[in-house]
């Protein structure tokens, strides 16, 4: 045997006797007690912005509208998405993850000319089945605690030049609570806001809603909250803000609330608006900026999140139980050169957002 194998051998054998002798000395432990709470918020992105779909004055736009999703859509390249938001994921090492636009794709063909109830049942991608592929590729474990379908939309696409021949496309979102697969959870609970955005052209209203689940991390146990609020108009995003805000009002767990607002902190009506029912922001000031919107395509060579939409994924909490004088670590993840996918786009038009929040156990 070689010399350097018979050293490293011996170092081995030295190392082991070593660590023997602090476990039985109390000197370490298998598994230390956690002094920290990380949990993430992360827009993922469908790889077109849905809200394209309904800005439309007129029925007639919408076949365009769709194939124009929908080759955008292709081209963002989920798989490879998914496996630089598995990376960012194993390198935060997150207990707790809230993911927003979590969509299904499916396509029916031919067209059957009919819009709701959406029927196209041939599924193109499962954008959750795909994450959490990545997530086992990167050696995580990971399971879903709670998941809460918003919005589901089936509109005609051409298929031809002509125009003349047609394809549905249904588009299905989510927003979803991932943990630790060894975090026990219970009480899960989804829930549509009664507040929508009606959209007069399509006919019908868009619904959003939350996710709720009981998590227990390391004997405490906590309501975590997750929801992605309307886009479109301050006063729909507020109502539903309201309701949100009352679900919880009875709730005697601390609550970790986390999610996609699409309202600007601090000046945000919606945000004031938590604030004011007694929540905390957890973005730490020395942590910069925090601009977690919005690249305007994914290709873009530097990092555009900017002021002007500023920072709307955002983590909140209520009641947990924060040791004093400790420091609160917050960063956003997703907006670095490096995190790019392996096709140089980013992991989402989205930053993430991460809190590591030391509590008392």
């Amino acid at each position: 045997m070689p010399k350097f194998k018979l050293k490293a051998l011996a170092v081995s054998l030295a190392s082991i006797v070593v660590l023997l002798a602090m476990t039985a000395c109390g000197g370490l432990t298998a598994r230390p007690t956690q002094q920290t709470l990380t949990v993430m918020t992360y827009n993922i992105y469908v790889g077109a912005p849905p809200h394209e779909l309904l800005n439309v004055m007129s029925p007639n736009e919408i076949p365009q509208k769709v194939a124009e999703f929908y080759q955008a859509y292709r081209a963002s390249d989920f798989p490879g998405r998914a496996a630089a938001i598995a990376k960012i994921i194993k390198k935060s090492e997150p207990d707790i993850i809230g993911l927003q636009e979590i969509s299904e794709i499916r396509r029916q063909s031919p067209s059957d000319g009919k819009r709701m109830p959406p029927n196209a049942d041939d599924l193109e991608e499962d954008f959750l089945k795909v994450l959490m592929t990545k997530l086992k590729d990167e050696g995580l474990d990971y399971k879903e605690a709670g998941k809460v379908k918003t919005f589901d939309l089936e509109m005609p696409m051409p298929t031809n030049a002509e125009g003349t021949s047609f394809d549905d496309i249904r588009l299905t979102d989510h927003d979803v609570i991932l943990v630790r697969s060894d975090i026990a959870v219970s009480d899960a609970t989804a829930k549509k806001y009664e507040t929508e955005f009606p959209v007069g052209a399509l006919e019908l209203s868009v619904p959003r809603g939350y996710v709720a689940v009981d998590a227990t991390v390391d004997g405490v146990k906590y309501r975590v909250v997750n929801t992605h609020l309307e886009f479109f108009s301050p006063k729909v995003r507020l109502g539903q803000t309201e309701e949100l805000i009352a679900s919880l009002k009875d709730q005697k767990l601390p609550v970790i609330l986390m999610g996609d607002f699409n309202t600007k902190a601090p000046e945000g009506d919606a945000y004031k608006a938590i604030r004011a029912a007694g929540y905390t922001d957890m973005w730490q000031a020395d942590s910069g900026a925090g601009y977690t919107c919005c690249q305007p395509d994914l290709t873009n060579e530097m990092s555009q999140l900017n002021e002007s939409d500023g920072r709307i994924d955002l983590i909140f909490t209520k009641g947990a139980p924060l040791r004093r004088s400790a420091t609160i670590t917050t960063y956003t993840v997703g907006d670095e050169l490096e995190e790019r996918s392996a096709s140089r786009r980013w992991p989402s038009d989205h930053a993430g957002v991460v809190a590591e929040l030391p509590i008392v156990r």
